[in-house]
């Protein structure tokens, strides 16, 4: 039975999904999948906390009670962005927008993890 879950994680999760996997596999003499191995690549590169940095931005965000969803918080992880603007372009296509005193919250989270 293969469960497959939706839900939005950080590239530090993701990193460390892929590389169980790709201990497992090499344990059965496989090799992961193309777009395995393509998301292994892309999360090395890209990631930019380590997995309990990543795990403790996410909660330390969800407390702040500013109703972030988990993709927008995933995002958030990933990118650790440093302005006001970088916080705002997150939430681009939102037909809402944070108060500049929300968004400051947010990066003075982010800001200890960088």
């Amino acid at each position: 039975m293969n469960l497959v879950s939706e839900e939005p994680v950080s590239l530090a999760e993701v990193l460390n999904i892929l590389k169980k996997k790709e201990k497992q596999y090499k344990e059965e003499d496989k090799e992961l999948y193309y777009e395995q191995k393509r998301a292994l690549d892309h999360a090395k590169n890209f990631n930019t906390l380590g997995k309990k940095d990543s795990v403790s931005l996410s909660k330390q965000l969800v407390d702040l009670d500013l109703n972030l969803n988990p993709g927008w918080i995933a995002k958030i992880v990933d990118l650790v962005p440093e302005t006001v603007d970088d916080v705002r372009a997150i939430f681009a296509k939102e037909r809402f927008k944070y108060e500049e005193a929300d968004i400051k919250k947010i990066i003075g989270v982010v800001d200890q993890f960088r």
